[in-house]
């Protein structure tokens, strides 16, 4: 039987947890199915990766989506319609392929939504504003035209449903290769009390609220640790050392990743808005106690709507702080609610690789 073509897209491929989830993917698909197509703007950061499971890569060095469409179909254009399946990961990006792609080229579609929609409603800037407006527009009578739409998790494949008017099924990431075997940790930290978080360092990630309540907090032993990447670490360098915070960006890597998990204690997502925080399983798989911002998407999911975690009300360090004292003082009860959240995580592991065969299959 000859091999289904299946092109993924996202126009950024830096570390994070859009780019991990697709990779979790296609590593996990059958080889013999599917010959699998990685397609980015820019440098993709895990492109090493993808190559030693024989995907293939391509770099097409653009800045824009909308700019890059030409160039796109051009790429696309090598490929038999009937034997190819292009799978679109995020919301702007996923307006301009049903347009072009899916109602002018008739290509199959698979628009996978990684973010809330909610997320459309925050914008920095009138240019922001106008593009999250006109792709808002295209989501509601557009949308509609794809061969499937997936959500990350059950809330926001439940909002697209309701907008769309078309059935958004979800398929929870494939987070986890494996689940550690429980082994608690000291049932209070000692010492210097070590806090991660894993993100973006963008403005959606609202990682200065994280700075500032350990900044509040800094008569506490007391240290926040922040893995990620992006244009605002010279920002957030300056803050920490102008106000002599305990604090350190460190760039990411997934061999600093598992060494920051297993010497931290408490783990923080302070987000705008998420569509699936992948590191706030990974920290669960960890034993981390989670305080999490109560926003929009799959983080309800993760932490079994506050039964396995804490929330802060978004955007307020002191409450922040506040809370991150509370789990301190009361440890063995919040891991004891890490435990409940972490019963849970086989939900997301790699087995929900055959729901996206199945749906492949069926396109």
């Amino acid at each position: 039987m000859k091999k289904k073509n299946l092109i993924f897209f996202l126009p950024n491929f830096s570390s994070g947890g859009a780019g991990k989830s697709i990779f979790n993917i296609c590593k996990n698909l059958n080889k013999k199915k599917y010959s699998i197509f990685i397609l980015s703007l820019t440098k993709n950061f895990y492109k090493k990766d993808f190559l030693r499971f024989g995907i293939k890569v391509i770099e097409l060095n653009q800045k824009s989506t909308f700019f890059s469409m030409k160039k796109i179909q051009t790429f696309l254009n090598n490929f038999d319609k009937t034997k190819t399946i292009i799978i679109s990961n995020i919301n702007y990006a996923n307006a301009l392929f049903v347009i072009y792609f899916k109602i002018l080229d008739k290509f199959k579609l698979v628009l996978i939504e990684r973010t809330p929609f909610q997320e459309l409603n925050i914008y920095y800037d009138l240019s922001d504003f106008i593009k999250k407006l006109i792709t808002k527009i295209i989501i509601k009578f557009f949308y509609k035209k794809a061969d499937y739409i997936v959500g990350n998790s059950k809330k926001i494949a439940d909002d697209f449903t309701t907008i769309t008017k078309k059935k958004c099924k979800y398929i929870y990431p494939l987070t986890l290769d494996k689940i550690i075997k429980n082994k608690k940790k000291k049932n209070s930290p000692k010492g210097l009390i070590n806090i991660l978080t894993i993100a973006r360092l963008s403005r959606e990630k609202n990682l200065l609220v994280q700075i500032k309540a350990i900044k509040i907090l800094q008569k506490n032993k007391i240290f926040l640790n922040i893995l990620g990447d992006g244009k605002l670490k010279n920002q957030y360098n300056y803050y920490i050392r102008k106000n002599k915070i305990s604090c350190k960006i460190t760039s990411y890597s997934d061999k600093k990743k598992i060494k920051l998990l297993k010497k931290s204690h408490i783990y923080i997502c302070s987000s705008l808005f998420e569509g699936f925080p992948n590191a706030v399983v990974e920290a669960i798989n960890y034993n981390l106690p989670v305080i999490s911002s109560k926003n929009y998407g799959g983080i309800n999911e993760i932490i079994l709507n506050g039964k396995g975690g804490q929330f802060y009300s978004m955007n307020n360090e002191i409450d922040l702080a506040e809370k991150l004292n509370k789990i301190i003082k009361n440890y063995d009860y919040y891991l004891n609610k890490t435990f409940l959240a972490k019963n849970k995580l086989k939900r997301f592991t790699s087995k929900n690789i055959k729901k996206y065969e199945s749906l492949f299959d069926r396109i």
